[in-house]
């Protein structure tokens, strides 16, 4: 291997360029067809399937992917300098990583799209290899991102023998890891479902020894945390808070003004073009409101207005949407979109629903954004009521009527609108102390 190359680095080069990241990120499938024709549970089953398969890389989905490029492009710069580097941190007895390596938090709303960020991160990356770095080795493996998701029982120990592939005490476990981690070229671990882990103070201790295991690893890594989750991690003490919140990316719900949510719609919209006959520029609006900008809140809504249209062809316009969105079936979806403008116009957390509070401060420009529509609408929503009072017994029917025949782009649902808090990470400096770890397990 030419010491001008740099394989470990040279594989994330491509990925700094967004257009490249867009490009491999996204996911698409051939449009559904014969839903109508379809038993109902069964098409609904294949609709659910398909809207849950796509993937829409918007703006802020690219410029989390290319952080994350970013990260891994620096680690391997760093860790693998040259041919004599590897080979002198191979036989070492602690490879040249890191003690620790802080973490990247990425937090949302749940459905807001944190876990298929993390499985984009995971496609973007070019497939395993090998290297021959020279004459006196075989070829060494050069891996993708090592995944973890975090089962409801696990404890620290076994999420370090699934990576170690091996059993042993955490700290033989963590100094194995270390090595295998260095010898294939691992850039990045990636660690999902934290969150049903948690229940308890023990088992928020052990959530946190979990990633405080992880970063003792030194390689880089991001796990994806409800605000429930991120709630929990508050409580701990100062200086896990240090080690583990310092990098903290929170994903927003797009504006529904934004392109970025129309795309989205029309994404959803031509997974099956022959049934959904929505506009999505035209309902951005409502449909931002229906589903809180959620796109996991999104797809359940269409999935609910499909099965109600099934027997009679399945056409899912704005009416059909729309009394998805009042139907039973999607009561829980309403409910967190109504407490979620409630929160903006009250700037608190409503003490039951912790987990759709960010307890990371947003950025005021974008917070009173958001106050400033929710408040918009329920004004409407207020002067639409007053104004549908003062009709007459023969005027209200006529509305009703009106209101349960095709839908007017140019009505309002009369709902509240409620914006995605658009909160900006936070950084502070990271203090790190490694025998602080190593003295509690070993």
């Amino acid at each position: 291997m030419e010491e001008k190359t740099n394989p470990w680095a040279a594989r994330f080069e491509l990925l700094l360029n967004p257009a490249v990241i867009r490009q491999r990120a996204q996911v698409t499938i051939s449009p559904l067809t014969d839903l109508a024709e379809m038993p109902v549970d069964l098409a609904c089953k294949r609709l659910e399937m398909a809207l849950d398969t796509i993937f829409h890389p918007t703006t802020q989905c690219v410029a989390v992917l290319q952080r994350l490029a970013g990260i891994a492009h620096a680690h391997c710069v760093v860790s693998y300098p040259d041919t004599k580097t590897f080979l002198g941190g191979l036989y070492s007895n602690d490879p040249p990583l890191p003690t620790f390596s802080p973490p990247v938090c990425l937090t949302g709303l749940g459905g807001v799209g944190k876990t298929k960020l993390m499985e984009a991160f995971r496609r973007v990356q070019f497939p395993n290899q090998e290297i021959l770095v020279d004459a006196g080795h075989s070829p060494f493996p050069l891996n993708k991102a090592w995944s973890v998701t975090i089962q409801a029982r696990s404890a620290p120990k076994d999420v370090l023998r699934f990576l170690a592939g091996s059993d042993g005490k955490p700290a033989e476990l963590i100094n194995k890891c270390r090595k295998l981690g260095f010898r294939d070229g691992i850039p990045f671990i990636l660690a999902d479902e934290f969150q049903f882990a948690t229940g308890s103070e023990s088992a928020n201790a052990r959530v946190t020894q979990m990633l405080l295991s992880l970063g003792y690893i030194g390689i880089p890594f991001i796990f994806a945390a409800n605000y429930s989750l991120l709630h929990r991690l508050y409580r701990r003490p100062e200086e896990e808070q240090q080690r583990l919140l310092s990098n903290t990316l929170v994903l927003i719900p797009d504006a529904w003004t934004s392109l970025d949510w129309v795309d989205t719609l029309e994404a959803q919209r031509v997974v099956a073009p022959d049934y959904f006959k929505y506009d999505s520029k035209g309902g951005a609006k409502d449909f931002h409101a229906y589903s809180a900008g959620r796109k996991r809140a999104m797809a359940k809504l269409l999935v609910i207005a499909f099965r109600t249209e099934h027997a009679r062809g399945g056409i899912v316009d704005h009416r059909a949407i729309r009394l998805a969105y009042e139907s039973s079936e999607y009561a829980r979806y309403k409910d967190q979109a109504e407490i979620l403008s409630a929160q903006a116009i009250q700037h608190r957390p409503d003490k039951n629903r912790k987990d759709l509070w960010c307890p990371i401060p947003a950025e005021a420009t974008k917070a009173q954004e958001f106050l400033d529509f929710t408040i918009s609408a329920r004004q409407e929503k207020f002067a639409a009521a007053e104004l549908e009072s003062a009709l007459t017994g023969s005027e209200r029917r006529k509305i009703r009527e009106i209101r349960n025949g095709e839908f007017k782009k140019t009505k309002t649902s009369g709902k509240v609108v409620p914006i995605g808090r658009k909160a900006s990470p936070t950084a502070e400096d990271l203090k790190r102390n490694a025998n602080w770890y190593r003295d509690q397990i070993e």
